[in-house]
């Protein structure tokens, strides 16, 4: 693991037309560097053997990726669009009917007055009035923010 360690950080470490070295020291351990060692220890250039190794291919990737997966059609963004600007409508229309209910509930909770459809009035206990507003507060909890 070392070793790949060390000849990753070599290369990225060396320019493309420098050398690398690489020897044996006498424990036993495996050296690469850019210089020959000091002493007099036998060392072989490797650099023709990892220049393929350190060839940039990003590019050649990049295209081939942008060739299989291709971008958004002109259809896909209209309906992603779409879709946004549904949501947005979905946010706004969830927005007003929580605030609806808050002031529903704020006014539940003072003095009201019910009435039908045809304008007579519903008589309503303070303990009817009460329950109302208890489920419209906890219904609130649920669904609003």
């Amino acid at each position: 693991m070392r070793r790949v360690i060390a000849i990753g950080l070599l290369l990225l470490a060396s320019s493309s037309h420098a050398e690398i070295y690489r020897w044996t020291d006498s424990d036993g351990k495996l050296h690469f560097s850019d210089q020959p060692p000091e002493d007099s220890l036998v060392s072989e250039d490797v650099s023709s053997k990892m220049s393929p190794i350190n060839r940039d291919s990003s590019a050649e990737e990049t295209e081939k990726l942008q060739q299989v997966f291709q971008g958004e059609t002109v259809e896909e963004k209209a309906f992603h669009n779409q879709q946004q600007v549904q949501q947005q409508q979905q946010n706004q229309a969830s927005e007003r009917a929580c605030q609806g209910a808050k002031n529903n509930l704020r006014v539940l909770k003072g003095r009201v007055y019910f009435e039908d459809a045809d304008g007579n009035e519903i008589i309503v206990t303070e303990e009817q009035r009460e329950q109302r507003a208890n489920q419209l507060a906890e219904a609130i909890r649920q669904h609003c923010a």
